[in-house]
């Protein structure tokens, strides 16, 4: 036997399916299997991000170093420079998606299905960090 209550759970739990079944499903995005993931986790994102990885490191103080003295790939030198370079851009990553609110940020083309969402481009406000951080150091 229904009883009332039970009707009114029933009704009340299809309303909230349809109203907010949506955006439930929209949470999170796919990535490809290669992808960079510099900030956050991609089950559950709703404001996903990328940067442009390759960019950003050609412009930080290690690999213009990398380039200038001429560190070949593959020796220690190389992989210290390039582990800094990779630990200041996930820094500065961190700062600006917190900053505009972003809970994930992924090298670009790493997003392979962004389920409805929207996908900013931050590589130009980090550049410009990273422009502004590499004179202190």
């Amino acid at each position: 036997m229904v009883t009332r209550h039970s009707w009114l759970r029933f009704a009340l739990a299809g309303f909230l399916l349809l109203c907010f079944g949506p955006a439930i499903a929209a949470q999170g995005v796919g990535l490809r299997s290669d992808a960079t993931v510099l900030y956050g986790v991609s089950d559950n994102s709703s404001r996903p991000a990328v940067v442009d990885y390759q960019k950003l490191l050609k412009q930080t103080p290690e690999w213009k170093t990398i380039k200038s003295e001429g560190v070949r790939k593959g020796t220690a030198r190389y992989e210290l420079l390039l582990s800094d370079a990779d630990r200041r851009i996930r820094t500065l990553v961190e700062e600006v998606a917190e900053a505009r609110g972003h809970d994930l940020v992924v090298g670009q083309g790493g997003i392979e299905d962004a389920r409805g969402l929207k996908v900013a481009d931050l590589t130009s406000a980090v550049a410009g960090r990273l422009e502004s951080s590499s004179g202190t150091e």
